[in-house]
């Protein structure tokens, strides 16, 4: 179909309408390989050891997710011909409820289900970036596509952070990953709980509250994990002293020390592993050590479709 005269025009309108995180009717996954796979076993395709195939797999919800930013998606076709998608795909009530209440995952987010999204109790909606694809924006124009748009501000911010770091996260070593900062991970984001309900916080909560972004530092066996707070979150976290407008160093260092013995505890006997914990604000640190040896931490704690 061509995207000329009242159709390029009404193309246009359609793609203002549309963003990041909306749901379309229209897509498909293509996957190409060799031999055989649990793709040709879905697909009850008979392939031998050594065949080339592709194989062409609709999305069982009928739902795709936008992955594109919104300014490539209104980009005029002729530059931007195409937009990205990811399919809707169902997960069990019990992995879904662990996408909302974390850890992150970099490949799953759950979607609200209160727009007819779930078919029944045993299936509940979650974009996959397992597969990815893309639909020719002309396609929008065939009157049979229909268009959702479930998320709210926050969360469709929430959901472009995440496509975003599917992406653009940092790759640790695979070692580092599993013998680090996974028990590491868990651990802080307990203390992170607890803060939030215990009733006399110790220092050590306050300091992963205070916390805004981790960073991870990794030369040979040996991993520094840098905390970034801010005058702001030390002051709610109770890590500021208001009378003399500066930090509360002493507590701060105690914490960031009791915090590393802690986190040490935990590595697996033998990993080899020696690790740091450093407590900063970014305005401490030159920009040449922060481009060169830090790289983003993730740590997710939070509910992705909390809607604030």
């Amino acid at each position: 179909m061509s995207a000329t005269g009242i159709g390029r025009g009404k193309l246009e309108q359609l793609l203002r309408t549309l963003r990041q995180g909306d749901l379309i009717s229209l897509g498909a996954v293509t996957l190409v390989g060799a031999g055989r796979s649990a793709a040709t076993a879905a697909a009850h395709a008979d392939v031998g050891d050594d065949t080339l195939w592709s194989v062409t797999v609709d999305s069982e919800a009928g739902w795709y997710v936008v992955l594109s930013q919104d300014c490539d998606i209104v980009r005029d076709p002729d530059a931007e011909p195409c937009i990205v998608v990811c399919p809707l795909v169902y997960v069990p009530q019990s992995r879904w409820l662990q996408l909302r209440s974390g850890p992150y995952s970099p490949r799953h987010f759950p979607f609200p289900d209160d727009q007819g999204l779930r078919p029944d109790d045993a299936r509940w909606p979650a974009a996959s970036l397992l597969y990815i694809s893309s639909v020719d924006k002309t396609a929008l124009l065939h009157d049979s596509v229909r268009q959702l748009s479930p998320l709210t501000g926050p969360q469709r911010a929430r959901f472009g952070r995440w496509v975003a770091r599917r992406f653009g996260r940092s790759a640790h070593d695979d070692l580092v990953e599993r013998d680090v900062l996974a028990a590491a991970g868990t651990r802080i984001r307990s203390l992170s709980k607890s803060f939030g309900t215990a009733d006399s916080p110790t220092d050590v909560m306050r300091l992963v509250s205070a916390t805004q972004e981790w960073y991870v530092e990794a030369t040979d066996r040996n991993v520094q994990l840098h905390a970034v707070l801010t005058e702001a979150s030390a002051n709610t976290a109770g890590l500021w002293d208001n009378k003399k407008g500066t930090w509360h160093t002493q507590r701060i260092e105690a914490a960031t020390k009791q915090l590393r013995d802690d986190l040490a505890k935990r590595l697996p006997a033998g990993s080899g592993y020696a690790l740091n914990v450093h407590a900063t604000s970014l305005d401490r640190v030159p920009a040449s050590q922060y481009v060169a040896a830090w790289a983003v931490w993730t740590l997710e704690g939070e509910d992705p479709l909390a809607d604030e």
